[in-house]
């Protein structure tokens, strides 16, 4: 199903949406998330046009009836629940339209006469509602970034092997976690490999094998990760080997357990605050529940869904480390 309305003009379309939200439907949460389920149309063929979706009641309601036979050949759980989830996105868009366009067709053509002096006012208003401007040399998340950053990964020799010895030890020669010598083995390779600044890899190895986390990370349990991270020491001090707890977990399940780190921390609150892909606070980047949701917004929001957490994985660590490269020490 062939959209008129181009990339440029829906990039705009979408920031004016966040405004609009933002402005008008301040009390919901995750807005990032509604806008993602409203151009859903755009970026997936459902059986009608985008244009299409948003002309009245009747094409609304045809467009929900025909995402709930989509969702369902998609085998999702509640494909008729989850279609009425997105008609209410879709209402809150054809609102946004009729509101300041009178309608889908007349933004089309608005646009389309106007488009400089348009792309020109939607970056004025953003930048102005940020009160930050975009940094030219980071390039909005796409999909040819993404491709662009894998490609890069592959060509580093030294972190391509580093991974292919963890990938021998952790899912080869020691994939369980009940002998404190296969966990020492891990947590000392890691934290050579990473300088994860583990002081005593013994004690951090002893506090997984009493936590007995090989069931909980065969079901992805993400409640783990923190669980992990908080290890007492023998002073009685609880120290949080946050970074340490994501990449241990990650090298078992690395399509379930992102990785975080400083760098995807600064790249995130950047994407955050230039784009408003979600509103979380810094301190929620620290617990790994929300990481883990504040990624996967990320990738629908950036419809990125083609790629996988570990492949995201690769793509900020390099975009971040080149971008928020760390002071040396003088």
């Amino acid at each position: 199903m062939i959209n008129k309305i181009d990339i440029p003009e829906i990039n705009i379309l979408r920031e004016q949406f966040m405004i609009f939200l933002n402005d008008n439907y301040g009390h919901l949460k995750h807005k990032d998330v509604l806008s993602s389920e409203a151009f859903y149309p755009y970026r997936h063929d459902i059986g009608m046009s985008f244009e299409k979706v948003f002309v009245d009641e009747n094409s609304l309601r045809k467009a929900r009836e025909l995402l709930e036979i989509e969702f369902t050949k998609l085998s999702r759980k509640n494909p008729k629940s989850d279609s009425y989830v997105y008609l209410r996105a879709f209402k809150i868009l054809k609102e946004f339209l009729d509101t300041n366009y009178g309608s889908i067709h007349n933004k089309s053509e608005f646009v389309k006469a106007n488009q400089t002096d348009e792309i020109e006012h939607v970056k004025r208003s953003v930048n102005t509602h940020n009160k930050k401007i975009a940094r030219p040399d980071i390039p909005r998340p796409s999909s040819e970034e993404v491709a662009k950053y894998l490609l890069s990964w592959d060509q580093l020799e030294n972190y391509v092997l580093q991974e292919s010895a963890l990938n021998k030890l952790f899912f080869r020669m020691y994939p369980q976690n009940k002998d404190i010598d296969d966990a020492l083995i891990k947590v000392s390779a890691l934290n050579d490999f990473y300088s994860t600044n583990i002081f005593s890899p013994f004690k951090v190895a002893k506090h997984i094998i009493d936590l007995d986390i090989d069931n909980r990370l065969i079901a992805g349990d993400v409640s783990l990760v923190n669980d992990i991270a908080r290890v007492e020491m023998d002073n009685g001090k609880t120290i949080y080997f946050y970074s340490f707890a994501t990449k241990y977990c990650s090298h078992h399940k690395p399509l379930d357990y992102p990785i975080y780190d400083s760098y995807v921390d600064k790249l995130l609150r950047y994407f955050r605050d230039i784009y408003r892909f979600n509103d979380f606070s810094n301190s929620d980047l620290k617990d790994y529940v929300k990481f883990k949701n504040i990624l996967l917004e990320f990738r629908s929001f950036y419809g990125l869904t083609s790629y996988n957490l570990k492949e995201l994985d690769k793509y900020l660590w390099q975009l971040g480390k080149e971008k928020f490269p760390k002071k040396s020490k003088k």
